[in-house]
């Protein structure tokens, strides 16, 4: 046999031993029972998506007020907000509700919570806002400029 022969029959016998598979399978078990948990915390993407679907409801408002000429009213609560266009003329009268979400109140929100100052402002038909908003949902918050209506949010 050539050199090169042996030389190949010697490679192809190697491989891991036993020691190191079960340092491999030991290391990899730590490591997911540390970060597997840290990917699947449902609390904090569901927090991030009220945050996310309340910021983009007010920045429709905003643009709906432009858009039809009429003002257009944003409510929050503890349980969610809700968009108000008036009911009968855009000049005056009573806002109607036009968009309304409950998102925080049911099961998957549980956890999540909204605070707003004020609770309710008015986007103009020029889409400024009648006054500064600060809102907080859990660790979020978004803010709205009155002079120009722009969502301040992440």
């Amino acid at each position: 046999m050539s050199w090169l022969m042996k030389r190949v029959k010697i490679f192809s016998h190697s491989g891991f031993t036993l020691v190191e598979l079960i340092l491999i399978i030991l290391l990899l078990s730590i490591i997911s029972a540390v970060a597997i948990p840290k990917f699947f915390n449902a609390n904090d993407y569901q927090v991030r998506a009220a945050y996310d679907e309340t910021a983009n409801a007010v920045r429709y408002g905003q643009k709906l007020a432009v858009a039809s000429g009429c003002e257009v009213q944003v409510l929050f609560s503890a349980s969610g907000y809700a968009l108000q266009q008036h009911a009968s003329s855009c000049a005056s009268g009573s806002f109607a509700t036009i968009s309304t979400q409950h998102p925080f109140s049911s099961a998957s929100f549980s956890d999540v919570s909204i605070s707003s100052s004020p609770n309710s402002f008015i986007f103009d038909t020029m889409g400024r806002s009648s006054s500064s908003v600060a809102v907080t949902i859990g660790s979020y918050s978004f803010s709205v400029v009155p002079e120009t209506g722009y969502v301040d949010a992440l």
